[in-house]
């Protein structure tokens, strides 16, 4: 084998191990889906994980709808649950959120279909 075809080698190895060690170091934290199901209340216009606390819609009219319908509508987000993490996902390294963008499944806090999993 010739010189220049293992330098060829030498660097596409190079590139492969950078591009996999920064895509463990870059993170990117997950956001709600817009399909997501929310219960929102109407009385303070806020919106609420289906796993909320009693005590946010206690003595309140709630009802579930999809989140970006929820935005359209001018709710905002419930900041106790904001506080309790339910709005946020998992933390995804590079490599894991490029290959959902590609269709392949992961830990996750919603499915595609924005149904919530825990």
């Amino acid at each position: 084998m010739g010189k220049v075809p293992k330098i060829i080698i030498v660097i596409v190895i190079s590139l492969f191990l950078v591009a996999f060690f920064l895509g463990i170091y870059i993170t990117i934290d997950e956001k709600i889906p817009n399909n997501a199901v929310v219960v929102v209340t109407l009385e303070d216009k806020l919106c609420h994980s289906i796993h909320f606390d009693y005590i946010c819609v206690a003595r309140k009219t709630a009802k579930t709808m999809v989140c970006s319908e929820a935005k359209e509508k001018g709710f905002k987000l419930n900041s106790h649950c904001q506080n309790l993490g339910y709005f946020r996902g998992n933390r995804l390294f590079l490599y894991q959120y490029i290959l959902s963008k590609f269709g392949i499944q992961y830990n996750s806090r919603w499915d595609m279909n924005g149904n919530w999993l825990w």
